[in-house]
Formats: structure tokens, C-alpha cells, sequence
């Protein structure tokens, strides 16, 4: 990781978001064409996985059923909403 995304990273996670009242350290993962970081934070409604998005400054916070459904999609749902969000006419 460059030390701007370093940087970029400790910003945020100085910062927790509304409700949560703890969080672990920073991870995540990558490619040439994507970048995603998360980290399991604590809410008064339990635990959840926060995701942050440095590229775009998007976040979102995922509970157990959010994941567990997201773990039960098939492959083509999620090359059909990566075509929707690039624009794909196919989509």
C-alpha cells in the first residue's frame, strides 16, 4: 500500500462512525483496478463489518444476516451488479 493510502487510512480510522463504539485496526484488500478496506467494529446492537471504499470515500456498516445473505448470491449476481455499476448496456 502507498504511504498516501497509509495516510488516507489512519484518517479514517481515527474517525468511527455514528454508533460505533469500538473497532479493530485496519485491513484490506486490493487489485490493480479496486481497493476495499474493513475492519469489525462494535455498535450497542452488536458486532458488524464496516467497509470503506478509499477511491470513493464510500463506507457501509454489514451485520450477520446482511453477510450471510450476501454469502449466498452466486457469481453472476455479483457480474451483473459490477456491469450495472460501470455502466454495462448488458447489465
Amino acid at each position: 500500500m502507498s504511504d498516501e493510502g497509509i495516510a488516507g487510512q489512519e484518517s479514517v480510522a481515527a474517525q468511527l462512525p455514528t454508533g460505533v463504539e469500538r473497532a479493530e485496526e485496519w485491513d484490506g484488500i486490493g487489485n490493480e483496478f479496486a481497493g476495499v478496506q474493513f475492519r469489525k467494529v462494535w455498535t450497542r446492537n452488536g458486532a458488524r463489518l464496516q467497509l470503506y471504499v478509499p477511491k470513493t470515500e464510500a463506507t457501509v456498516l454489514l451485520d450477520a444476516m446482511a453477510l450471510e445473505v450476501l454469502a449466498e448470491q452466486t457469481p453472476e449476481f455479483f457480474t451483473h451488479l459490477i456491469a450495472t455499476r460501470l455502466g454495462s448496456e448488458d447489465a
